[in-house]
């Protein structure tokens, strides 16, 4: 009878270093998977007095703008504004291996009403390679 308790002490054991083990991979994989994505976060604003509607939704771009100049699209993120109001904050989460540090990035933004676009921003915000942010602040102009 104690022969018999030995070994299935035995075989527990086993089985709880295999869980262990088990659960520190998948802890591993995890904390990997988020380390392998590049954050691109700021606010969408504009100098306009006017409130936004319920309805309003803002629309984030990222471009790949290495070999056009309006860009090839990467990524686009919409946001519900739900009755918020301006300053709009976002964040736009990209695979790393997306992102080629030899290329050039960039971000634009609208926010549109009903579907149809009211502010746009001019110009594209250079971002995540060469030496510029993560972080941008977007300043949008009415059409």
């Amino acid at each position: 009878m104690r022969l018999f308790a030995t070994q299935r002490a035995k075989v527990m054991v086993r089985i709880f270093r295999v869980l262990f083990a088990a659960v520190l991979c998948a802890s591993s994989a995890a904390t990997q998977q988020s380390d392998s994505m590049l954050e691109l976060k700021g606010t969408v604003t504009y100098l306009e007095r006017m409130l936004l509607p319920k309805t309003a939704s803002v629309r984030v771009l990222v471009l790949d703008a290495t070999d056009r100049s309006e860009g090839t699209l990467i990524k686009e993120q919409v946001i519900a504004t739900e009755g918020r109001q301006i300053p709009i904050p976002f964040r736009v989460f990209l695979p790393a291996s997306s992102i080629d540090p030899d290329r050039c990035y960039s971000v634009k933004a609208d926010i549109l009403i009903d579907g149809k676009v009211w502010f746009t921003a001019k110009k594209a915000i250079p971002v995540l390679t060469h030496g510029n942010s993560r972080q941008v602040e977007i300043v949008l102009e009415r059409l």
